[in-house]
């Protein structure tokens, strides 16, 4: 509980607070309006509205109107489609499950373009169930649809424009408060004074705090790439973004190496001087992160002086640690340098954000790169293949939504869209995320109608209830980003009060109770059809993504000790492929944890991928001191036994069969190296134990497996 509500809290502090309320205020203003002007076929606008904004993915104003006027014309397609063969069960299956399907494929196009696929999914069932006997009323509430995408529109483009540069910015400043979140998580865990706990404790704090932190990255690295090329006249802004991301990256590699090093000495006891000043330090670090994340205006000489003050602060707590503190724990003598290394990138950032010369244009996309579109239609074609599990997926919503209505119509289920609606939003192309998502959805659910029900018992008037929409729209918006059953609370509670507008005549907890109790159903089928249709194979998908994972940490070793022999791969090719073995290793370790989420999987032996990915993570945090180590000299023998190292290590963690093979103590460090350099030695012994234990485990699984 304290971990969710830190996370909570962490995510309360990165929510987009005018954006949410503009985008509440848009889908809120037609239900409004609609009892106003007694008209309830307004709510339907309403709801495409609340779905236009809710698929707006944010950059530059054409891609944001282009993928909410895409909503908006294809989703009063299928309105059309849906409420005209509504009594018609023969057609009506057919074309939910194309329709359906569709939606569902939309998600290869990336996580912008899934959101748009299941709103679209979500409002085929939905039309369904529209009060439409004949085509004429089909076509006034396709109508009453795409006047809601278009109201959104307008308001997006007209009077409430967002910069192009705002999303791209605060994603930048994400990642340097996730890098003060870090540097404060490890000033907690190693205060000096004791140990904080064993290497689980450590490996539950450096793990979460690992992956947010290189998903912000990745997350601020495709939001610049959209905007960098959307005003020409902006491209120096572009580039000052993406060096401040770069220097993000660098010091999140720092406090990587940091808390490995961190880790190494947490049994032994530093000493009651060395661990404060220690502990100040990584405080003060994260002052700075949060200094320069908070960074709005770099005219302000406020803001630049707040900076200046607080890398003082640091630079004199690393003064203290060079000082007595060193003199009592000569151990902290290796944490010095990437403390060194955190403080020098701050302070190139200061220069950056607040030096008013002119900054070099970021270079611009290539003119020979496909159109947006073109590579789009291309990806869906490749991805219309069964062996696709994008596209198994997508025939699973299919399934799944046409299961869903054919029970509704033919059991006539009262408000029967609200558990087809259900499915769709909550199946997932994994039976473990789904399996998840129902259980957040069902008690979000269940807690939003029984919500609604009360707000229901305190508004006497239709004004009320719909006045009362815009707040929880608000907290509707603003939830999706903090956690998925607290925004279902609040969609919940939202849908409610705006059937009841459209559907006066229903009783509040009436409505309230078949929306639990159909989205309990749609849950149960969701879980039925996730189980039973094209389940995926997730003990083979683990063991491909750690095959994979260990040969991007072998060429990231091979690479490294290239690059630290004088010779080989440039410092950008190092920083590529460690970035490819943690997104590899990140990959890996979410298919993990689909598998141990998964309530029906039969392999519990997970212990030996787990020891894997931890014995990966710690190479890539050795490689990181490693890094800021010296060159060894082209022509010294030392640098030729490196090579020859280098080698040997890659070969353990990802045998080739035109490498030698190396027995254990071939795996320990030449004496040429340790004698010509010792700051190479450490790091590279750190990563040879790890290899030892990766050729460990990989012995013992191929031995449990010629045993069976």
């Amino acid at each position: 509980m304290t971990n969710l509500l830190s996370r909570w809290r962490a995510s309360l502090r990165n929510v987009l607070w005018l954006d949410a309320l503009q985008a509440a205020a848009i889908s809120a203003a037609p239900v409004i309006l609609a009892v106003l002007a007694h008209e309830p076929r307004l709510g339907w606008t309403a709801i495409a509205a609340f779905w236009a904004c809710f698929g707006d993915p944010g950059g530059p104003l054409r891609q944001r109107a282009g993928s909410m006027l895409a909503l908006g014309l294809i989703g009063a397609l299928f309105c059309f489609l849906a409420s005209a063969s509504a009594t018609h069960l023969w057609l009506l299956l057919p074309l939910t499950f194309v329709c359906c399907t569709f939606g569902g494929l939309l998600r290869v196009l990336g996580p912008a373009a899934a959101i748009v696929g299941t709103l679209l999914s979500a409002g085929f069932v939905v039309a369904a169930e529209l009060p439409a006997p004949t085509l004429t009323d089909s076509l006034s509430y396709t109508l009453f649809f795409l006047a809601g995408a278009v109201w959104a529109i307008l308001m997006t483009a007209l009077v409430w424009r967002r910069r192009p540069w705002k999303d791209a910015t605060h994603a930048v400043a994400h990642c340097y408060r996730g890098l003060a979140d870090f540097a404060d998580a490890l000033a907690r865990m190693y205060s000096g004074l004791a140990p904080a706990g064993g290497p689980q404790a450590w490996t539950a704090v450096t793990r979460a705090q690992r992956g947010a932190q290189r998903a912000a990255l990745e997350a601020a690295r495709v939001r610049i790439r959209e905007v960098q090329d959307a005003r020409p006249s902006r491209r120096a802004r572009a580039h000052q973004l993406l060096y401040l991301l770069d220097s993000a990256e660098d010091s999140f590699i720092a406090l990587v190496a940091a808390a490995d090093l961190l880790e190494s000495n947490a049994p032994r006891w530093l000493g009651r001087s060395a661990g404060a000043h220690l502990s100040h330090a990584m405080h003060r670090y994260a002052s700075v992160c949060n200094a320069i994340a908070s960074t709005s205006d770099v005219g302000d000489p406020k803001q630049a002086e707040c900076l200046r003050d607080r890398l003082a602060h640091y630079s004199a707590g690393l003064h203290d640690l060079r000082g007595g503190a060193l003199a009592y724990a000569p151990d902290l003598a290796t944490v010095i340098p990437v403390l060194d290394r955190l403080l020098h990138t701050a302070q190139a950032v200061m220069q950056a954000l607040f030096d008013q010369g002119a900054a070099p244009a970021a270079p611009a996309r290539n003119a020979g790169e496909p159109s947006g579109a073109r590579q789009a239609w291309r990806t869906l074609r490749q991805n219309l293949r069964f062996e696709s599990d994008a596209f198994r997926h997508a025939l699973r919503v299919g399934v799944g939504a046409t299961i869903a209505v054919a029970l509704s119509k033919t059991f006539a289920v009262n408000h029967g869209y609200w558990m087809s609606l259900t499915l769709v939003f909550i199946l997932q192309p994994y039976f473990a995320t789904t399996w998840q998502r129902t259980f957040e959805r069902v008690i979000g659910s269940v807690a939003g109608a029984i919500g609604a029900s009360l707000l229901g018992l305190l508004l006497s008037t239709p004004l009320s209830v719909a006045l009362a929409v815009l707040p929880i729209a608000l907290g509707t918006f603003a939830a999706r980003t903090i956690h998925y059953a607290l925004f279902t609370f609040f969609l919940t509670s939202q849908f409610v009060l705006v059937s009841h507008i459209q559907q006066p005549e229903i009783y509040e907890p009436m409505l309230a109770a078949l929306r639990a109790f159909n989205s309990v159903l749609g849950g149960i089928l969701a879980l039925l059809v996730g189980f039973l249709v094209w389940p995926e194979k997730e003990p083979r998908q683990l063991a491909g993504a750690l095959a994979r994972a260990l040969s991007r940490h072998a060429d990231y070793a091979l690479a490294l000790t290239r690059e630290k022999s004088g010779g080989g791969d440039a410092p950008q090719d190092i920083v590529a492929l460690r970035r490819l073995a943690c997104l590899s290793a990140d990959n890996a370790e979410a298919s993990l944890q689909r598998l141990q989420q998964n309530p029906v999987h039969r392999d519990r032996n997970v212990d030996t991928a787990v020891n894997l990915l931890n014995a990966m993570r710690r190479i890539t945090a050795a490689g990181t001191v490693l890094e800021i180590q010296p060159v060894l000299p082209a022509a010294s023998p030392a640098a030729s036994a490196l090579r020859d190292y280098g080698a040997v290590l890659a070969h353990a963690l990802h045998p080739q069969d035109e490498a030698p093979a190396a027995d254990a103590r071939a795996l320990g460090v030449p004496a040429a190296i340790s004698a010509a350099e010792p700051a190479l030695a450490a790091p590279l012994e750190r990563i040879a134990q790890q290899t030892r234990n990766i050729r460990q485990l990989r012995e013992r699984v191929q031995k449990d497996g010629s045993a069976t």
